[in-house]
């Protein structure tokens, strides 16, 4: 079985963001501020950033609250911990907790949105039924999943560059997560209603469904 490939230690836990920035030829920042801008927070919404890294998402994020609403991020790298901290200090409504995101968690209706970013991909398929199963029951009733991550696509589709850049840098497990039609896995865990955008030759998606 392939493990999981979603901790970051290191190198590449102190130099997270620009990483990303860097391997999306410097895409990665202005994608991201487009898909939270189009997640419609509420001022009062609570977010459950699930695997929230170094926390630049929570922070954008919490751009589009106010004091009633508050963001809970979980991580299990005591570097992106730290990064998130700092970079969250200035939020009193942020908060982070170490936690794994593939076993039950204790939250049960609890949230409007549930968000996770380039994180779901890097773990083993039957690990995401349990994210899956998580984040249904910590969202409230109509509440939100939000999967910023790979579309479905065939590298072979896309240029030459694309198709090198993907095989060198991506993991095995994102190349059977391209494969998957996921409004139909998502349909089985509970979820419908489903919305979406796409990005960068249709590559990257915003995708969100109703619990």
């Amino acid at each position: 079985m392939i493990e999981s490939k979603v901790e970051v230690k290191g190198f590449e836990a102190k130099h997270y963001d620009f990483l990303l920035q860097l391997g999306s030829f410097r895409k990665y920042g202005r994608m991201l501020k487009n898909a939270i801008a189009a997640m419609n927070i509420q001022p009062d919404d609570a977010i459950l950033d699930l695997g929230c890294g170094t926390g630049k998402n929570s922070c954008l994020m919490a751009e589009f609250l106010e004091r009633r609403g508050r963001i809970l991020g979980l991580d299990i790298g005591d570097e992106m911990i730290s990064q998130f901290n700092k970079k969250c200090a200035a939020y009193p409504n942020i908060n982070v907790e170490k936690k794994r995101i593939d076993k039950p968690l204790p939250y049960q209706n609890e949230f409007e949105k549930v968000f996770l970013s380039f994180v779901f991909h890097g773990f083993p398929d039957e690990k995401r039924n349990r994210i899956l199963a998580n984040a249904r029951r910590a969202l409230k009733d109509g509440g939100q999943l939000v999967i910023f991550d790979f579309n479905e696509f065939d590298p072979d589709s896309k240029p030459f560059w694309f198709r090198i850049g993907f095989k060198k840098v991506e993991c095995p497990l994102a190349f059977e997560y391209i494969t998957m039609d996921w409004k139909s896995r998502l349909r089985e865990q509970g979820f419908d209603n489903f919305e979406e955008r796409l990005y960068f030759m249709d590559t990257i998606r915003l995708l969100i469904a109703y619990k």
